[in-house]
């Protein structure tokens, strides 16, 4: 008898265990890396951002911020660092490739009034995609649904 409840106790224990801490699926932030680039394919750095998810920095030399891949808005200050030039978004820092990245939504404000929306675009002077704006007219801008 004694053996039969300890086989029972066993696989009641067991069936109890394998229920736990299984099957749920972790919807948390999946981190990217894009950059922010002038109008030469070269990082723009000391732009502060924050992002929804809770991601948030300052990009460095080569224009990187990190956000959620699944989908992001993240708002960039550009009043910090004294921007002067064509502001673009791009997935990797090779300033000899146009890795530019178009159909991301953006509005662009100065004093909290947004002056510009749209979304990123083929720039045709300077022949290359991910056009967000000048950034010297701007105090920020946000970046809306970053895949």
């Amino acid at each position: 008898m004694k053996k039969f409840i300890s086989i029972l106790f066993s696989g009641i224990t067991v069936l109890a265990l394998n229920g736990c801490g299984g099957g749920g699926s972790d919807d948390g932030p999946v981190p990217e890396t894009y950059f922010i680039t002038d109008g030469f394919g070269n990082g723009v750095s000391d732009i502060i951002y924050h992002c929804d998810s809770g991601y948030s920095g300052i990009t460095n030399f080569e224009g990187a911020f990190t956000f959620d891949l699944i989908g992001d808005n993240c708002n960039f200050d550009l009043v910090t660092n004294g921007i002067v030039d064509d502001l673009f978004i791009e997935y990797d820092n090779n300033p000899f490739t146009d890795a530019g990245i178009n159909g991301i939504y953006f509005e662009c404000v100065t004093n909290g009034i947004i002056l510009s929306s749209g979304t990123t675009i083929y720039d045709a002077l300077l022949d290359h995609d991910g056009f967000i704006e000048d950034g010297s007219l701007f105090d920020g801008c946000t970046l809306f649904d970053i895949y």
